[in-house]
């Protein structure tokens, strides 16, 4: 959103970059757009350098030091972005909270996590992030302001639209902001900058069919042929592909996490609550914890990150790239999902 990004460009204008920040909260379309907003004020400060790590159960905090601590040969500094799982890493947390007085200006953390519980607002390192500035929060927009973001955003888009368009988009996209934005994003491309109620109607009947979310509980549930035709329709509509990836892959680190409650001996309405997985989501899961172990969890997050580099022009065509992550998650056979690990891998 062009607001919301020159907003926090003002913010940050003139401010030095800080040793580590974070971005944390459920809406993972404002946590996206807060986290470019950063990159580009980095970028602009000369931190050219990018590098990222999952912080998973295969997560070393050697991993982290040795990134901070080692010198780009290209860049003169460096962005390093830590994707945290249900909370931050303590040992993480706490090696940053002594490492960053020493920094020397060169690295800047960005770590990213979902909504903080009541314990962890209240800990000294994010108080301290707090009141600095350092703490960004992309917090879910409730219902009775939904209208009025979704108004803003079109205003953004050069749109207009009366409220009974915008309460219709509302109703229908409610409790998904991305949905929310790529509705815009289909509006804007389709020429008229005066939407009409006809007009967001007949694109919303259409557009309304398949969402990445869609796509993800398509493949919790194992269904291959559904799972393949909503990726062809996301795809024909040109919907970005990080956000697909980013869609499947948090389906398979759920999964993951999952099964590590599972292990620590706790049943599965216990582990999806500590998950914050919600009643809405559980049946998929339970399907999908049937169908993959865990160690078909940790297959499909290695070919979320080959599929990231195919994405990113590393190797590889992104939109196979993607179809195969969507095979490898609807695999029914074990032959058939070693099969397609292997290549995985071997592409990896």
């Amino acid at each position: 959103m062009k607001n919301q990004e020159a907003g926090l460009q003002a913010r940050l204008q003139g401010l030095k970059p800080p040793a580590y920040l974070l971005i944390h909260g459920d809406e993972l379309l404002l946590q996206l757009e807060i986290a470019d907003s950063i990159r580009a004020w980095l970028r602009s400060a000369g931190f050219t350098g990018r590098e990222r790590v999952e912080v998973d159960r295969h997560f070393k905090l050697e991993q982290l030091a040795h990134l901070v601590q080692s010198k780009d040969l290209f860049a003169s500094a460096k962005i390093i972005e830590v994707r945290f799982g249900a909370k931050p890493h303590k040992a993480a947390i706490d090696w940053l909270t002594t490492w960053a007085p020493q920094s020397d200006g060169q690295v800047c953390v960005m770590l990213s996590c979902a909504r903080l519980d009541k314990s962890q607002l209240g800990m000294a390192w994010f108080r301290d992030l707090q009141a600095a500035g350092w703490a960004f929060e992309a917090a879910t927009i409730p219902r009775a302001g939904l209208a009025a973001w979704i108004r803003q955003r079109m205003i953004s888009a050069s749109l207009k639209a009366n409220d009974e368009v915008i309460e219709l988009i509302a109703s229908r996209t409610e409790g998904n902001l991305l949905a929310s934005a790529q509705e815009i994003k289909k509006l804007a491309m389709l020429g008229p900058t005066d939407i009409t109620l006809t007009l967001a109607q007949q694109t919303l009947a259409d557009s309304a069919r398949w969402s990445a979310f869609d796509l993800q509980a398509s493949c919790l549930l194992g269904d291959r042929q559904r799972s393949l035709k909503i990726l062809e329709g996301l795809l024909a509509v040109a919907e970005p592909a990080p956000l697909i990836l980013w869609a499947l892959a948090d389906a398979a680190r759920q999964l993951q996490a999952l099964h590590e409650c599972l292990q620590a001996g706790l049943n599965r309405s216990q582990a999806f609550r500590q998950l914050r997985i919600y009643a809405s989501r559980e049946a998929v899961f339970h399907r999908a914890l049937d169908r993959i172990s865990m160690a078909q969890s940790m297959r499909l997050l290695a070919l979320a990150a080959r599929t990231d580099r195919c994405i990113k022009g590393l190797g590889g065509n992104a939109q196979e790239a993607l179809r195969d992550f969507v095979l490898a998650c609807t695999a029914k056979s074990p032959a058939a999902d070693r099969l397609l690990a292997a290549q995985a891998w071997g592409a990896g």
